[in-house]
């Protein structure tokens, strides 16, 4: 029962090295461009996506792009162009383009050129901002490691740029062209230094944060699907965390900036808070709350703090804790929690994600958006042998179908909702149902990755069709509208063919609502297997929706046939 959905964006940003004939062009296949717009020094944004069309909304991009730290390289680049999709599956594109002279220097070239994609799922300049940075700082840092230094990225061992970044102590960072085979994103020595640029020098848009909430505060405000992304500044400020970002690192700012022909005073925090954890409470039998302290910056500025975590051995997709102010509390709560509102109504969230080693730290941003990273400290979340497969706080010792929910549970065909309950009452949709019966047998299911519908993507639907539990050819519209009676009598009665149980064709159904009834010989199979039954009233009741109770019960005494 996860609590926290992560909506993963894998951003692939590409840096592109041409021929001396590069010179900025649009795709071909877009036609006549939806809207151009050039700005006072030279560089236009020519747009063929319909929410970047206006000069309004062009200009939003160009501002954006100048909002990133500049100097002289920003003459070199002529045209940024917004498409609608990604025909190459990537984020982004920069375009890179030199010469050698005769002397043995690099030549920059004029008309550089940068595209975005995606346009059409973008529709405020903050979604689209870490993108244009990071396409930038390939400009940038290409731009004055040839000029400067005299050094492409395939000789990045030489420069002094790997020097500062310490870069030689890493054996997995590498120069790739596009097509090498086992290309690394994250250690890709030209993605790097992109990703220091705007660490750097990017916009107060491309470090933009998101305010995240611990546990105890999203069960007081009743969030229970917690959802967030990898996209985000404060989350992951760089793609590779096994690396220092970038103003940890002595010397770096100063070394790019020098570059650039400026000077400046080195970002640096006073000091690295340390971290304590530890187990407070437990909130239900075999699930534990868990506090996080840390100690506040004192020196008069201020600072965002946002503590994450991520399992040993596995740094990519960090989770987000809670991130706070100066001012505010230097405490995080993880695990489970549990609240009563004013009305007494219980929220309750039981996590169970944390298990093994993780490692625990800090992100720390101050007000000119430079951001630091405490020192990762590791904790072990010891298994509880003794915690219960489920919690049901909404189904009583004397619940009538009691017996019917825990055996369900307990065999891993059903599972209650996060808050720890079951919701007995409620309806049980088609597809829910479906997915119930396939788990009562040994059935292998075939999972579908290119399906956003789980009951395709996880095999139930293809698994249903095979088992004839499919009523009609339009049924897909309908797969999460509840259940009826006389589609759990299709459903049973077609399951019991299928396992190879003798069929029934009496068809002596007594029913005093029998006229209504559709699938008497499927009916007929579930009732002779003592499997579904009526009510007392001597009624069917066909059309009347099947409970998430009454679905247990339901599949217990199919369960009970099978074994």
């Amino acid at each position: 029962m996860k609590k926290n959905i992560l909506r993963l964006f894998i951003s692939i940003f590409i840096f592109v090295l041409l021929g001396s004939y590069s010179k900025a062009n649009p795709r071909e296949g877009y036609g006549e461009p939806l809207g151009i717009y050039e700005g006072e020094i030279g560089i236009k944004i020519i747009s063929f996506s319909q929410n970047w069309s206006s000069e309004e909304k062009l200009k939003e991009i160009y501002d954006e792009l100048l909002r990133n730290f500049h100097g002289e390289e920003i003459s070199y680049l002529s045209t940024i162009y917004v498409y609608p999709d990604s025909p190459d599956g990537v984020a982004a594109n920069y375009y890179a383009d030199f010469e050698i002279n005769e002397e043995g220097k690099y030549i920059y070239k004029k008309d550089r050129y940068i595209e975005i994609f995606n346009g059409d799922e973008y529709k405020d300049i903050s979604e689209l901002a870490r993108i244009l940075s990071h396409e930038y700082g390939h400009h940038f840092t290409l731009y004055y490691l040839l000029t400067k230094e005299n050094k492409h990225f395939n000789q990045w061992e030489q420069t002094n740029y790997a020097k500062v970044r310490g870069l030689l102590n890493y054996k997995d960072v590498e120069y790739y062209s596009i097509n090498d085979t086992g290309y690394i994103h994250k250690w890709d020595i030209a993605e790097i230094a992109a990703e220091d640029y705007v660490q750097l020098f990017g916009s107060p848009n491309a470090k933009k944060s998101v305010d995240y909430k611990d546990v105890k505060e999203r069960v007081e405000e009743g969030i229970k699907d917690y959802y967030y992304n990898n996209i985000s500044f404060n989350l992951l400020p760089q793609e590779n965390l096994s690396i220092p970002l970038a103003a940890d690192v002595p010397g770096l700012y100063l070394y790019w900036l020098e570059l650039a022909g400026y000077t400046s005073i080195e970002p640096k925090l006073p000091l690295k808070p340390s971290i304590n954890i530890k187990k407070t409470k437990e909130i239900m039998p075999g699930y534990y709350q868990y506090e996080i302290t840390w100690d506040e910056i004192e020196d008069g500025n201020n600072y965002e703090y946002t503590l994450v975590s991520y399992p040993v051995g596995d740094n990519n997709f960090p989770r987000p804790i809670k991130t706070v102010v100066t001012g505010e509390e230097m405490k995080a709560y993880i695990g489970s929690a549990i609240s009563t509102n004013d009305e007494g109504k219980i929220n309750l969230i039981l996590d169970d994600q944390y298990k093994g080693e993780y490692y625990f730290r800090l992100f720390i941003k101050n007000s000119k958006g430079f951001i630091f990273s405490t020192d990762p400290i590791k904790f072990e979340f010891k298994e509880d042998n003794n915690k219960p497969l489920y919690i049901m706080q909404d189904v009583s010792q004397d619940h009538w179908a009691r017996e019917f929910i825990t055996t369900i549970i307990d065999k891993k065909i059903a599972q209650g909702y996060e808050d720890g309950t079951f919701r007995p009452e409620n309806n049980i949709t088609k597809a829910e149902f479906m997915k119930m019966l396939i788990k009562s047998i040994d059935y292998t299911l075939e999972i579908k990755d290119d399906s956003n519908y789980w009951f395709e993507r996880e095999g139930y639907l293809e698994a249903a069709k095979d088992i004839g539990l499919i009523i009609e050819n339009n049924y897909n519209a309908e797969y999460d509208e509840p259940i009826t009676r006389e589609e759990v009598a299709f459903m049973i009665g077609n399951m019991l063919k299928y396992l190879g149980f003798e069929e029934d064709d009496s068809e002596n159904i007594n029913f005093e609502d029998a006229q209504q009834i559709k699938y008497k010989s499927q009916l007929n199979m579930a009732i002779k297997y003592s499997i579904i039954n009526g009510y007392p009233d001597n009624t069917y009741k066909p059309f009347k929706y099947l409970t998430r109770a009454e679905a247990t019960k339901i599949i217990y005494k199919l369960i009970n046939i099978l074994e």
